[in-house]
């Protein structure tokens, strides 16, 4: 390729669990960046929760693992003990970035919190994932997406179909928003570093990752908006979506209202004798709107979703069908752009792995590299550290590393 990566020569180390925080990390790696992974003689949580969603937790094939971590390199440290933060200081004096999703009373009590690191090593840009932010009464309480995201953060209720259950949550959903918003404070730490010298404190929240992309309604709610509502009255009869004689459901963005229903009209639906009625202009409509609803829910119950979409198409009106995973997985439009590759595991099995967002479509995709096995570069990352092979042994024996 003869091309430099983008984040050639930048090294993380990354004292991450689960989800939030190595999702960020893997799209440093992703990017050329040297990420070196630190666990528990246990290993990282995903290595083991896997079996929730049917995927295999063996070493050859760990999927949850996998798409959280391809791309590092892994070692073990034990760092409830002096030697092994003496550890994590030693490889961070030749990183640029230590990034962590542990919470602020651990970092505190083994000496990993920010002020500690900045007073020793100045120059580390300190990434920080947190649940519910740096302060308040909820900043030491334990946080998943499910909770800070979901929950807290609005976005469980707000996607609810009104006065029925709250929609299950899409496991790991904020988790990927988080880590992506961490990454891009990273970025802006490093530009600044390079102009510097100096590193910077970078913190991402789960709960104000779901405000920010929930900011729309939060503000709405000021002016009487408020979520969750009924697909029955949106905010105007052609925003919503739409059951299919065959049972698909279809999703219309219908932003342009008066521009767009006297084609809707003749072309979609055939019913020309709407034109010029009530619902005709969005000044109107919204004084109609779940009559105009039920009716439209006659129309589209009429015909299977193929031949509303090519009706749509041909009208020039944004619309999309309702996808599951499994439509996703079989989409030619995320494999024509590479949203979807192919990996193969250690054991040979061959299976679908999503890509990073971000695509630099210049350059050529970088080969897959598989996530670590458990300390699989222990050795070899201490030995570039300057441990002597004496050093590393006593280390074993006394259970620091694996």
């Amino acid at each position: 390729m003869g091309k430099r990566k983008l984040l050639e020569g930048i090294r993380v180390i990354e004292y991450a669990n689960f989800v939030a925080g190595p999702i960020s990390g893997r799209v440093l790696a992703d990017w050329g960046a040297e990420v070196i992974k630190i666990e528990p003689a246990f290993g990282d949580m995903t290595r083991a929760v896997g079996m929730q969603w049917n995927f295999p937790t063996g070493e050859d094939e760990c999927p949850l693992f996998e798409m959280e971590n391809s791309g590092k390199k892994g070692i073990v440290v034990d760092t409830g003990t002096p030697e092994g933060v003496e550890i994590i200081y030693k490889l961070l004096e030749s990183a640029d970035i230590f990034l962590t999703n542990t919470r602020e009373k651990a970092l505190v009590k083994s000496g990993l919190d920010y002020e500690s690191v900045h007073k020793r090593l100045p120059h580390v840009i300190y990434a920080h994932l947190l649940g519910y932010g740096e302060k308040g009464p909820a900043k030491d309480n334990p946080a998943f997406d499910y909770t800070a995201y979901f929950a807290r953060g609005g976005v469980a209720a707000s996607l609810m179909e009104k006065d029925t259950s709250p929609c299950n949550s899409a496991a790991a959903l904020g988790d990927h928003y988080a880590g992506m918003n961490l990454t891009a404070g990273i970025l802006a730490a490093l530009y600044n570093k390079g102009q510097t010298g100096e590193g910077e404190k970078v913190t991402v929240s789960l709960f104000h990752t779901a405000v920010f992309g929930l900011g729309l309604y939060v503000n709405a709610a000021q002016y009487g908006y408020n979520m969750p509502i009924t697909r029955k009255n949106p905010p105007n009869p052609l925003n919503t979506t739409y059951k299919c004689s065959d049972g698909n459901w279809l999703q219309l963005a219908f932003f342009q209202y008066d521009k767009w229903f006297p084609g809707f009209c003749d072309i979609v639906i055939e019913r020309p004798d709407l034109k010029d009625s009530k619902y005709s202009t969005m000044k109107s409509v919204v004084n109609y709107i779940e009559e105009f609803v039920d009716m439209m829910e006659v129309e589209f119950a009429k015909r299977p979703i193929n031949e509303w979409c090519e009706r749509l198409q041909k009208a020039g009106i944004p619309f999309e069908k309702l996808q599951t995973p499994v439509d996703i997985a079989n989409d030619m439009q995320c494999w024509d752009n590479d949203f979807l590759i192919k990996i193969k595991y250690r054991n040979g099995n061959e299976r679908t792995m999503f890509t990073n967002p971000v695509q630099f479509p210049k350059r050529e995709r970088e080969e897959y590299k598989l996530s670590p096995l458990l300390g699989e570069h222990t050795v070899e990352v201490l030995k570039e550290a300057g441990y002597s092979d004496d050093e590393l042994n006593k280390l074993r024996e006394n259970k620091v590393i694996n």
